[in-house]
């Protein structure tokens, strides 16, 4: 259950991390979205992505893009050879936000040598919007639907990073 954005890629070798930043930030102003400045750190990092926290030794550029407060995070974590991976739940912030979302992946797509995007939304492949209403009214159906059935269910709750859960279970 969920609305969410799985998204990989690679930044081209023939770029700078740094320039693709800049456009991803050109983008965000434009969108009217957060942008976090670019860090770049050497060394032992985890990163985190939906396979789990993997340990990662080298240099890392990282920045984070906030569409919407009801929003998870794109967190852009990019080792020295340009790849990153990770994930962006969308379905509590406003329809538009979960487009506004694809269509920064199509306007950075150009500076990307590798890109895969899932879109449990069905929009990055279908572009319509009235598919990606209908599955995220059902998405909040079924959410609807739990918590009525058990009262120890609530949600959804969203922790200091600024990822999103579902529904929760009182202990």
């Amino acid at each position: 259950m969920g609305i969410t954005i799985h998204y990989r890629g690679r930044v081209n070798p023939k770029l700078r991390i740094k320039e693709f930043y800049i456009y991803a930030g050109l983008i965000c102003k434009e969108k009217d979205w957060f942008i976090t400045d670019l860090t770049e750190t050497d060394g032992a990092h985890v990163l985190i992505h939906p396979d789990g926290e993997i340990p990662y030794n080298g240099k890392l550029s990282s920045f984070i893009i906030e569409p919407h407060e009801h929003c998870e995070p794109l967190h852009f974590q990019i080792t020295h050879d340009g790849y990153f991976k990770n994930w962006c739940k969308t379905q509590f912030a406003p329809i538009e936000v979960h487009m506004g979302v694809v269509d920064l992946f199509s306007q950075v797509k150009i500076k990307l040598s590798e890109m895969v995007i899932q879109d449990e939304g069905g929009f990055w492949e279908m572009r319509n919007a009235d598919e990606l209403e209908e599955r995220m009214v059902k998405c909040f159906l079924e959410i609807q639907k739990q918590k009525d059935e058990d009262a120890t269910y609530y949600g959804p709750v969203k922790s200091e990073n600024g990822r999103i859960t579902d529904l929760m279970k009182e202990s």
